[in-house]
């Protein structure tokens, strides 16, 4: 290939360096592809084993009006679904606390929603142990 002896080593040793290089990429590549192809559980994992219903909750909110609420709480393990179930008296007590500063009118629509669902879910979080709060759902909402 090329007139000296070296030269035909060193480009041999550069093409062996560069096929392990991409090599090597390659399989780093799909090694770390692997660990995140973890599945999303299915519905019913998700109502059987991954979600909590907090019951209806009615309490007095700002401007002497009350508010009739129902959450179903998906966690992110049957062990967090347990304590949950457990702390459903703090559950309760995080809602009350979340909403008696809160006006009809900042529930009124899907961005005041929006917002208590997230405010609950991060009071919840705050006292957890084994787990998180994934999604929470409101299921009825009445206010008068």
């Amino acid at each position: 290939m090329f007139k000296s002896r070296g030269m035909n080593i060193l480009f041999i040793f550069m093409v062996l360096v560069i096929i392990g290089t991409v090599a090597a990429f390659f399989i780093m590549s799909n090694m770390s592809h692997n660990g995140e192809t973890e599945k999303d559980p299915d519905i019913d994992e998700i109502v059987k084993n991954l979600t909590v219903a907090t019951g209806e909750i009615t309490t007095n909110i700002k401007g002497d009006h009350f508010i009739k609420l129902d959450f179903n709480i998906q966690v992110s393990s049957k062990d967090t679904k347990e304590e949950l179930e457990k702390r459903s008296f703090q559950v309760k007590n995080a809602v009350i606390y979340t909403v008696s500063g809160m006006t009809p009118d900042d529930l009124q629509d899907q961005k005041g929603i929006a917002n208590l669902e997230d405010l609950v879910k991060k009071r919840i979080n705050g006292f957890l142990k084994n787990g998180t709060v994934t999604h929470v759902y409101t299921t009825e909402k009445i206010v008068q």
